[in-house]
Parts: C-alpha cells; structure tokens; sequence
C-alpha cells in the first residue's frame, strides 16, 4: 500500500489523498489509475483533477463527478463512464475503446461543443451506429433534443444557440458514420 494524492489540474491543489495498493515502483499511470479507481469508491469530488494519461482501463465511474477535469491521453478501455459528469472534462486523446456510456460501447466521441453559458455536449456514437447526445442531466438524441428546445425555450437566444450546436453535432455525425 502506498499513498497517493490527486491534484487539481490548475491550482495543484489536493482533491483526494487516500491509500491504493499497488508497488511503488509502478507507473505514474497505473498509479493514478487506482488513486481514481479509490477516490471514486469513496465518493470523491474529481472535478477539475489531472488524470491526463491516467489508467482507467476497465475502471467503474458511473455517476462520477469529473467536471472540468483533465482527461487527455487517458486511457479509459472498458470503463464505464455512464451517468459520470463530464462538462467541460478534456478528453482529448483518450483511449475510448470499449468504453460504456449509458450502457452501450462507445465507438467514438464524436464532438464536444459547449455553448456560451458553459452548458457542454457530448456527442457519442456507439459500437451499433447509434448516438446520443449527453448535456448536463439530458440523455437524448440529435432529434429529441431539438424537440426539448422547441418544446422548453423556443425563440430564445439560448434556443438559437442550442440549435445551431446540434446542427454542428448532425453534421459531424454525417462525417463519421
């Protein structure tokens, strides 16, 4: 057992310390692979954490709370990230293979946009060419969040705005699928 501390990926700050079992000796990755894998057990805040190229192959962090935080190069093979918080999270880079996201395999994280207000969208599409669109509590589809708009603030300026995002969205689904 050894201890370990995830920091803020800006202020250097101390999110969680807490013991994982794992040599010393072991990667800085693996490392922050368990730190995560531990602080998450344990209900831990990670918004705004550095696990940029952390290992999360497998790792379980559904409903978990990593708004904001610094992703890239992470490898997530296999976890499951369904429910988790990810506005603003930068996933840049990160190794999504076998990933879950609302239950399905992901095949790719198609796009992120996030509209002026700090509202972000993910869109994912998964292993049967099917997608969806996860923006804050909102799990819908390209369609279905059109209908949500029209239905809730219609003739907005944020209702301009959302809608010119999910045209982005359809169009960069076009290109992938």
């Amino acid at each position: 057992m050894i201890t370990y501390t995830i920091k803020h990926c800006f202020t250097g700050a101390a999110l969680w310390t807490g013991e994982i079992d794992c040599p010393e000796d072991v990667s800085k990755a693996v490392k922050l692979g368990g730190a995560v894998k531990a602080a998450y057990l344990s209900g831990a805040d990670l918004s705004g954490a550095d696990l940029s190229r952390a290992d999360l192959s497998g790792a379980y962090l559904s409903r978990a709370y990593l708004s904001g935080a610094n992703l890239s190069g992470a490898y997530l093979s296999g976890a499951n990230l369904s429910g988790a918080n990810l506005s603003r999270a930068d996933l840049s880079r990160a190794d999504l293979d076998r990933a879950m996201v609302n239950a399905k395999p992901v095949k790719t994280l198609v796009a992120r946009v996030t509209r002026n207000d700090g509202y972000s969208f993910f869109l994912w599409q998964f292993q049967d060419d099917s997608h969806v669109i996860i923006a804050g509590c909102r799990t819908l589809t390209i369609d279905e969040f059109q209908a949500h708009v029209a239905a809730k603030y219609p003739g907005t300026p944020k209702a301009a705005e959302t809608l010119a995002i999910l045209d982005y969205l359809a169009v960069r689904l076009g290109q992938v699928s």
